[in-house]
């Protein structure tokens, strides 16, 4: 098909005079304005699995948070690892379903050092409590 072209986020065919991607909702429009930006690191748990990856933020967003609040359905993280027990498995990209993250937190925040009222508050993110110590009465 001449008249169709393929989505940079999630790679499915599109007509080629569509502004925005039916299947990801990646606006077409401002794809110029998302060259520029940054990546973040970001620990992130989904479900039972913990991640850690790679965000990008575009110029024109300020926040992290304007990332994970914008209308599209999928958070993707590039240099992706997910974080076991034992060792940590390269995933390398992944794309997550903004309604499975349970919790998120930046994973170099410097906001953070030399507080150790907060530092002690985050390190509990880094140790799951084990399900037996919480099914206890």
């Amino acid at each position: 098909m001449e008249n169709t072209k393929q989505c940079p986020y999630c790679a499915e065919e599109v007509k080629a005079e569509a502004l925005i991607c039916r299947y990801c909702f990646a606006d077409f429009q401002s794809m110029a304005k998302e060259k520029k930006g940054d990546f973040v690191r970001l620990r992130l748990k989904a479900g039972e699995k913990s991640y850690a990856g790679d965000v990008f933020v575009p110029d024109y967003l300020s926040r992290v948070s304007d990332v994970l609040n914008d209308k599209k359905p999928f958070l993707v993280l590039v240099n992706a690892i997910e974080e076991t027990r034992a060792i940590d498995v390269n995933v390398g990209f992944i794309a997550i379903n903004k309604n499975q993250i349970e919790s998120i937190r930046l994973a170099n925040d410097q906001q953070t050092v030399g507080r150790p009222e907060i530092e002690a508050r985050m390190s509990c993110f880094d140790h799951d409590i084990p399900k037996w110590r919480i099914d206890r009465q």
